[in-house]
């Protein structure tokens, strides 16, 4: 175990480039799923979805769901309804037995998903990966807390349902100012996964998440 996690009860866990990794291809995806929103949502061309969207992503928000929520004036939920619709993410996974031999092994500690989608999509993937969805106590999205990563509703949702110290959880993610920030911020413990870069944001390092386990137990 890694003395930096000792006292950990809870993981929480990002999905998508987490449970899995994200390559060009899935990146692209997730960003022509936001400009098939916004256009029918708006009815405008493609240009201008494109256009309108890079004023706010990475500006305003992190978050490409959120950023289709403020151009088309609908909450974040329902921006993650629509931008679901057009972002398969099972053409990108499949089962995974070392990822169960993870969760296997991890079966001690309480378990969230926080994501930035759609609860229905997000169970459809673990059901492909062949993580039963009774390992999480809860999928935390928009549609329970309003909003998405970076902002810290989801994490202190969280922290209320559990009644536990800050401290006791770990956020479990592949990006630092969506998953990890917010988390340390609150005084929870980090984890950065898919990296061989050492992180200065997080108290560990990961090269892919199936050595989650060894640092954590």
């Amino acid at each position: 175990m890694n003395d930096q996690l000792q006292g950990i009860e809870v993981l929480i866990w990002d999905i998508d480039g987490t449970l899995y990794p994200i390559d060009d291809v899935i990146s692209k995806e997730v960003f022509e799923s936001a400009y098939s929103a916004i256009c029918e949502l708006t009815g405008w061309p493609r240009d201008k979805a494109i256009e309108e969207f890079e004023k706010i992503h990475g500006k305003i928000t992190l978050s490409a769901t959120e950023a289709v929520g403020i151009i088309c004036n609908v909450t974040t939920a329902k921006a993650a309804g629509y931008t679901d619709k057009y972002l398969n993410r099972l053409r990108f996974i499949k089962r995974d037995t070392k990822l169960i031999a993870l969760f296997e092994a991890l079966s001690g500690f309480k378990h969230f998903i926080l994501g930035n989608g759609s609860r229905g999509p997000i169970a459809k993937a673990l059901d492909v990966l062949g993580i039963a969805r009774s390992t999480f106590i809860e999928i935390v999205t928009s549609e329970v807390v309003g909003v998405n990563k970076p902002k810290d509703n989801g994490f202190r949702y969280i922290l209320e349902k559990t009644g536990l110290p800050a401290a006791s959880h770990l956020m479990i993610g592949d990006r630092e100012k969506v998953d990890l920030m917010p988390a340390k911020a609150l005084g929870m413990k980090t984890c950065l996964v898919w990296s061989v870069k050492p992180s200065m944001i997080a108290d560990v390092t990961i090269p892919t998440v199936y050595e989650l386990s060894q640092v954590l137990i």
